[in-house]
């Protein structure tokens, strides 16, 4: 019933999204500058505040799973291209299909779904997990995009110094050394973190308003794209874990996060360009509105094979 719940309740938060935007009070600009927000802000201090969440002696459970999930991502590149090459993806798309099979919305999607799922310590240990999402983004993702448009450029070491990066490696040193964060700093983080989950479902509905129902569902292509980001990857994931570690919460949450759409930051990377601007949305947007079916799937996929 827990999932039923959190999927009505994002659902519902997208669709209030959708509203704003044709009222003209969500435009595209204004998602934009609340999108930065979430990402800089919001998403950062939400980080910070899981690590109060998490009880002594995990530190093994945390070395586990940035390594695992770090040989984990070193495999998304190449899983990217097999299936930009299965579905014959057009020339001036293809980085955007490899990208899409990379790259999960995690922060969006990912944290609000397994925290109802799996509690407050999810958001810790899949922050842990998906490090190498930053890494992948803009070490190789930007340059896919950026090839796609016809403007291939060198890749910057300092894009890796996102607020994100910083936080999830504060949040790792934290734990690791045991430092207790006190509530003065604990309370106002999780309290503005907190908005993180509404704001970017309102957002994420906001930008399905700008496409047509054509826009959306024509491209073939996609639905293949959506049935293995959504479906296949997860289960592989979870397959994966399954030989790592015998802690089945742990296999659930972060082969959850791995289910989650095609991420966000996906549609506004390709955004900067008019020929990339609309598959990369709509690629978004398909997978974002099919995982309102494929996501409680998967809570019951894992439910029935690991009991979690």
């Amino acid at each position: 019933m827990t999932i039923v719940v959190t999927m009505f309740k994002l659902l519902f938060t997208m669709g209030v999204g959708f509203y704003l935007n044709k009222r003209g009070i969500l435009t595209s600009d204004t998602n934009k500058k609340l999108s930065s927000m979430i990402v800089d802000i919001t998403v950062p201090l939400l980080i910070i505040s899981s690590v109060g969440s998490i009880a002594d002696g995990s530190r093994a459970d945390v070395l586990l799973m940035l390594f695992g999930g770090a040989i984990l991502y070193c495999t998304f590149p190449l899983i990217g291209w097999l299936a930009a090459a299965l579905v014959r993806a057009p020339k001036g798309t293809r980085g955007i299909y490899m990208s899409s099979l990379m790259l999960a919305n995690t922060a969006f999607m990912g944290y609000p779904v397994t925290q109802a799922l799996y509690g407050d310590s999810s958001i810790f240990y899949t922050t842990i997990f998906n490090f190498g999402y930053n890494v992948l983004f803009y070490a190789l993702a930007t340059f896919l995009i950026d090839r796609d448009a016809g403007k291939a450029s060198g890749f910057d070491p300092k894009r890796l110094l996102t607020p994100g990066m910083i936080a999830g490696v504060l949040a790792i040193v934290i734990n690791l050394t045991g430092i207790t964060l006190p509530d003065l700093i604990l309370e106002p983080a999780s309290f503005i973190g907190n908005v993180t989950t509404p704001l970017s479902m309102l957002i994420i509905g906001a930008n399905m308003a700008d496409y047509s129902i054509r826009d959306i569902f024509g491209e073939k292509r996609i639905y293949v794209i959506t049935f293995l980001r959504l479906l296949v990857m997860p289960v592989l994931t979870a397959i994966y874990l399954n030989l790592l570690t015998d802690n089945k919460l742990l296999i659930c949450m972060c082969a959850m996060t791995i289910g989650m759409p095609v991420g966000s930051m996906l549609a506004m990377a390709g955004s900067k360009y008019e020929s990339t601007a609309g598959p990369s949305n709509i690629i978004v947007v398909l997978s974002t509105l099919c995982s309102m079916i494929t996501i409680p799937i998967l809570a019951v996929i894992f439910r029935l094979w690991f009991g979690v």
